[in-house]
């Protein structure tokens, strides 16, 4: 479960009144659902649950009209042998799929995602009877729960499971994808009767196995329960002496003799807690659903005691990458987490980096394993093993890649800022950082410049460079927060003179004149290319901004219209990347042209889908859809260098808005209502007694709420606010407004995502 946060309105106020949360959550999430009118043809299509550990997406099967296929997933079902390429030794296995078929012919669909309940309703129509269906998986446990209502003729409707075979995902579908490489298969599963239950047992070359056991229960009113569970040997819990199909059994038996109703309670309750952390209400129907659609995902892919979400998240799909990614992909998974007020979503990464701390030593030459530590871009679950820098790098025409372990790093960093966590932040994030920013002191080169120059490497995913801007991004970021933070918390870390060297001798960014910030030195960004690696010292490191650099904008300006004008290599966290970028620029006009160009669905091509799910040339990217939502939070929430910047970049056609409770760093949460194109209000409370300083569009002069005198703003705008722990202050512009609601905003639109029409 969630830490439980203090609820904002009870903290004691420095105002005279407070403004007041009125959302009917039931009702205001209903008009987010995404609905089936038609028949989901595909993964990227069909509506899906999940509870952070199992889940299932559903959609037609092929070849058999009229058929629905549950894909049945967990997100722990990893391969683990010891040696070998992790994306097929140590990758995500397939488990395999419930099939529903009526016994007549589908003449209508209708079928619904209710967010606010995390299920799937509807009905399948035959031209004999109807199906009505329920789909969940419940908060607590590793099961998936399918409920059937079947009137007429369809009371014969045949459920049945199909297993798949174990074996890594990028064989099977590319087989010749690494010709150098001879794959062994796992050996066949097998499948046996327990009773009125089925379970299937997939053996393991590695030791141990996983299991799904099913079974189908008919009350006497004709109604359908039949539960899947999947057990996996090597999974906290379980016993690992048994054997998963024996864990698999005793799951199922547990969830056929739980009560129904207490089962739903629990799974709604649980639900019901998470929504209401924070709240958004925008005037573009279709970019409001996306985004509550997003959380809704999200945990349904990972909770705050489940595992790191990898590509897929609980909802398997052959692919050629079964494993984890971390030169960007990780990392846009947790993009929203903190500043949607869900700072415990980002708890399984946190901790993988701090219990896999000996996974990222050894990733380096032992020589450097004092100090240093990496990681590369694949590794498999439960692990950070994955190929890095090491003494290569040294030679002639050779490279090396540093970006996943600094940025993973950051967004650590960044989850102890917005929680005030000055603890971890000491004793976990510090150390950890000083390991991965070791790395590059013991590559850079100080060249007769008498500037410390970037040896040959690659940006991702562009090419290979001197003096890449990536690479420049982190180490000016890296070691700045290096000696912020122990200046901060009063570290005498013995590195501060060498950090200090580095920053104050580091080569500058390369920039062509025609083009702008290259890719590295004699490398301009010359191809169309999906990837904003080289624009990293904007965002999302913010070493390089108009706010401390004036000068600076007409070049990240010429750089990010020449990064999106170069057309080929289109990518929908390229688009996201552009949204954002803007919108730290303060454009929102630009950033929401660039958002709305990710949310568009294309007929072929890297596209999202009718269920807000990401195909990168038909591969699914969890990753992707999460940073668009990122982008909408960009626009009205961002916090750098002890600034919070409140509706920093609010499209101009945006004349009424409001949120509720998003989270800046420092531990802040800030709510907000925008109304006929002026800022009414800003309400911000201190969860931990930070210095706050904050910058809004309110004219001035502006004071705070109940309090005498105003409050003036220093040479950049930034108003500091007395707030202590557990305070809160309204800030307004002239009279009081007569109306402190936060409210979803009118909307007569319906649903907006989904397959609409027939």
């Amino acid at each position: 479960m969630l830490r439980p946060l203090l609820p904002a309105l009870l903290l004691p106020a420095l105002t005279a009144a407070e403004p007041s949360l009125a959302v009917d959550w039931p009702s205001f999430l209903a008009r987010q659902d995404p609905v089936w009118e038609r028949m989901p043809k595909d993964y990227f299509q069909g509506p899906f649950v999940g509870n952070g550990l199992v889940g299932a997406i559903v959609f037609e099967e092929p070849g058999q009209p009229g058929t629905l296929r549950f894909e049945i997933g967990r997100t722990d079902v990893y391969d683990h042998r010891p040696t070998g390429p992790a994306f097929h030794h140590r990758c995500r296995l397939p488990i395999g799929q419930m099939l529903l078929t009526p016994v007549g012919k589908v003449t209508n669909v209708s079928l619904r995602t209710d967010l606010w309940n995390a299920e799937v309703t509807g009905t399948l129509t035959t031209d004999v009877g109807s199906l009505g269906l329920r789909l969940y998986a419940p908060s607590g446990g590793p099961a998936v729960i399918l409920d059937l209502s079947p009137q007429g003729g369809e009371a014969g409707a045949t459920v049945v499971f199909r297993p798949q075979q174990g074996n890594s995902p990028r064989f099977t579908v590319q087989p010749q994808r690494d010709k150098t490489f001879t794959y062994t298969p796992n050996p066949p599963f097998t499948v046996s009767r327990q009773g009125d239950a089925e379970v299937v047992v997939q053996p393991l070359l590695a030791g141990s196995d996983y299991a799904t056991a099913w079974a189908s229960d008919t009350r006497a009113d004709g109604r359908r329960q039949v539960a899947v569970t999947v057990a996996n040997r090597r999974a906290a819990g379980l016993s690992p002496v048994t054997g998963s199909g024996d864990n698999a059994l005793a799951q199922l038996a547990a969830v056929r003799a739980e009560d129904p109703a207490q089962r739903e309670a629990a799974h709604r309750a649980w639900w019901h807690a998470y929504y209401p952390a924070s709240f958004l209400t925008v005037p573009d129907a279709r970019i409001e659903s996306f985004y509550w659609q997003q959380l809704y995902k999200m945990a349904s892919a990972t909770r705050p005691d489940r595992p790191v979400v990898d590509l897929m998240g609980p909802w398997f799909k052959p692919t050629v990458w079964p494993c984890y990614w971390q030169n960007l992909n990780t990392q846009l998974s947790y993009f929203t987490t903190n500043v949607t007020n869900h700072p415990d979503f980002n708890e399984p990464q946190s901790r993988l980096l701090e219990d896999r701390i000996e996974d990222l030593i050894a990733n380096v030459p032992k020589e450097w394993r004092s100090d240093s530590a990496a990681l590369g871009r694949v590794s498999g679950f439960g692990e950070l093993r994955s190929s890095a820098p090491g003494p290569a790098v040294l030679k002639p025409g050779q490279s090396y890649q540093f970006l996943a372990l600094p940025w993973l790093v950051q967004q650590f960093y960044l989850h102890t800022r917005f929680t005030a966590d000055d603890t971890r932040l000491r004793t976990s994030v510090v150390p950890l950082l000083v390991r991965a920013m070791n790395v590059y002191r013991r590559t850079l080169v100080k060249g007769s410049d008498g500037r410390w120059h970037v040896p040959m490497s690659y940006s991702d995913e562009y090419g290979q460079a001197e003096d890449t801007s990536m690479n420049l991004a982190i180490i000016r970021w890296g070691f700045r927060a290096l000696l912020d933070t122990t200046a901060r918390l009063g570290i005498d870390h013995p590195d501060r003179a060498a950090w200090h060297d580095i920053l104050d001798h580091l080569v500058d960014l390369p920039v062509d004149p025609a083009t702008g910030i290259m890719i590295g030195k004699d490398t301009p960004f010359a191809k169309s290319h999906r990837h904003s690696s080289h624009l990293f010292a904007v965002y999302p490191f913010q070493v390089l901004h108009p706010e401390t650099e004036p000068a600076c904008r007409p070049l990240i300006e010429q750089s990010l219209r020449h990064f999106t004008g170069l057309v080929g290599d289109e990518c929908l966290f390229k688009f996201t990347a552009a949204s954002s970028l803007w919108a730290t620029l303060g454009n929102g006009d630009e950033g929401l042209t660039w958002l709305n160009r990710a949310l568009t669905i294309l007929p072929t091509g890297p596209t999202i889908g009718a269920n807000t799910l990401y195909s990168e040339n038909g591969w699914p990217t969890f990753e992707s859809p999460l940073s668009a939502a990122r982008s909408l939070t960009d626009f009205l929430l961002q916090s750098r260098n002890g600034v919070i910047h409140v509706l920093p970049a609010v499209p101009s056609t945006w004349a009424d808005l409001a949120f509720h409770d998003l989270r800046a760093e420092g531990a802040f949460l800030v709510s907000a209502a925008r109304r006929s194109g002026r800022t009414a209000f800003v309400r911000i409370t201190s969860l931990a007694g930070e210095p706050c300083r904050v910058r809004t569009d309110l004219p001035a002069p502006v004071r705070i709420l109940g309090q005498p005198g105003v409050l003036t703003p220093d040479a950049g705008g930034v108003l500091t606010l007395p707030l202590a722990k557990g305070q809160t202050a309204v800030l307004v512009s002239g009279d009081a407004p007569t109306d402190l609601t936060l409210a979803p905003r009118p909307s007569t639109a319906g649903p907006t995502w989904g397959l609409l029409g027939r």
